[in-house]
C-alpha cells in the first residue's frame, strides 16, 4: 500500500516536514517515491509555511495513495485561497485567546480589595436594599420563637403524670445519699491520716 505522509526533518524544538509518497511498510525517514511538497510549523507566512505540489498529490491519489490524517489536514489547508487561510488562521488565533483568558489565575490582592470597597459602598448608597435584610431576619427571629414555644409544648405533654413524679422524687435524696458517702469516707480517712502523722510526731 502507497502512502501519502510526513518525514520529519530539521533541529530539536525546531522541526520541518517533507510531505513524501512511501511505501506504508518503509519508516517514516526512509524510503520515499516523490517529494509532494514541505510543511514548516515555524513559519509566519502562508507561502514559506506550506509548499505542495497539489497536482502530483492529485495523481497519486487517484492512484490510490492513502493520505494520513495530518497529511490530509494539510492538503486541504493547501487548497484554501489566500482569504479563506487568513480567515482560518484568525480563528485559530480568536480560539487560543479565548483559552488562555479562561486559564487565567486569580486576581491579585489589590483587585480584590478594590472589588470588596465597591461592594460595602453599595449598600450604603441603597438604602432600601440596606433595609431588606433587617426585614428578612424579623421572621426568622419570630419563626425561632415559634419553633421553640412548640418545643416546649411537646416537653410539657411528654412530662410524666404526677403519680410517677412521687418515685422520681423519692429516688432523688437516695443519690443524694450515695453522693454524700463517698465525701464522708473521704473525711474519714483524711482524719486517720492526720492520727497516724500525729503518732508518727509523738
Amino acid at each position: 500500500m502507497i502512502k501519502i505522509r510526513l518525514q520529519r526533518h530539521g533541529a530539536r524544538h525546531a522541526p520541518f516536514y517533507r510531505m513524501v509518497v512511501a511505501p506504508s511498510t518503509s519508516r517514516r525517514d526512509g524510503k520515499f517515491i516523490e517529494v509532494l511538497g514541505t510543511y514548516n510549523p515555524q513559519a509566519h507566512k502562508r507561502e514559506e509555511e506550506l509548499k505542495l505540489k497539489l497536482e502530483r498529490i492529485d495523481h497519486w491519489l487517484g492512484v490510490g495513495a492513502q493520505p494520513t490524517d495530518t497529511a490530509k489536514s494539510l492538503i486541504r489547508q493547501g487548497r484554501l485561497s489566500p482569504e479563506e487561510w487568513l480567515k482560518r488562521a484568525e480563528k485559530l488565533a480568536d480560539a487560543k485567546l479565548k483559552r488562555k483568558s479562561k486559564g487565567e489565575t486569580a486576581p491579585s490582592i489589590e483587585e480584590n480589595a478594590d472589588q470588596s470597597a465597591v461592594e460595602e459602598d453599595k449598600p450604603a448608597e441603597d438604602s432600601p436594599a440596606a433595609e431588606e435584610p433587617k426585614a428578612e431576619e424579623k421572621p426568622a427571629e419570630e419563626e425561632k420563637k415559634a419553633e421553640e414555644s412548640k418545643v416546649e409544648e411537646a416537653k410539657a405533654e411528654e412530662a410524666p403524670a404526677p403519680a410517677e413524679d412521687s418515685a422520681p422524687a423519692e429516688e432523688k435524696p437516695m443519690e443524694e445519699a450515695k453522693a454524700e458517702e463517698p465525701a464522708e469516707e473521704a473525711k474519714a480517712e483524711e482524719e486517720a491520716a492526720s492520727d497516724e502523722e500525729e503518732k508518727k510526731d509523738s
